[in-house]
């Protein structure tokens, strides 16, 4: 089967929200892969999508109209109606230097496109930790653990 992706897609954990409409309720999801055209969501149970909907991406700050593309029970492939922001096109065009060095070792199995994305996961994370436990946010560390 010959791969139609215009771009390089990036595996991915990023949390996405999908948006059905202004008063519905929006489906958690995750992003388990993501191009700048594209991306693979999963859902916790099977759910039929409509073929257009918006697809939030909070660790990106940013909320996109998507088609569906294709649908398999809990994972579903979707296409960007517009171009993605602050994505690389591909791992290698992402700075070494973007690394954080106490992270490097725990990320040494992230693609190099995704260190930055990681590291504003584990960010959001730490502070809604931070405000759960109303501690500061300086007080919690959160430690990454990457089986090969």
């Amino acid at each position: 089967m010959r791969d139609r992706r215009q771009s390089e897609r990036l595996p991915s954990i990023l949390e996405g929200r999908i948006v059905l409409g202004r008063d519905a309720p929006h489906l958690q999801c995750t992003l388990r892969d993501i191009s700048s055209t594209g991306a693979r969501i999963w859902l916790p149970a099977a759910i039929e999508l409509p073929q257009q909907f918006e697809l939030r991406v909070p660790a990106l700050e940013q909320t996109m109209p998507v088609q569906l593309m294709w649908s398999n029970g809990k994972t579903h492939g979707v296409m960007f109606q517009e171009e993605l922001q602050g994505l690389p096109a591909n791992s290698d065009d992402v700075p070494d230097d973007i690394q954080t060095p106490e992270l490097q070792p725990a990320l040494a199995g992230v693609p190099k496109g995704l260190i930055a994305l990681t590291e504003r996961v584990l960010d959001d994370a730490r502070q809604q930790l931070a405000e759960i436990l109303e501690l500061p946010v300086e007080k919690i560390r959160l430690r990454l653990d990457i089986d090969p």
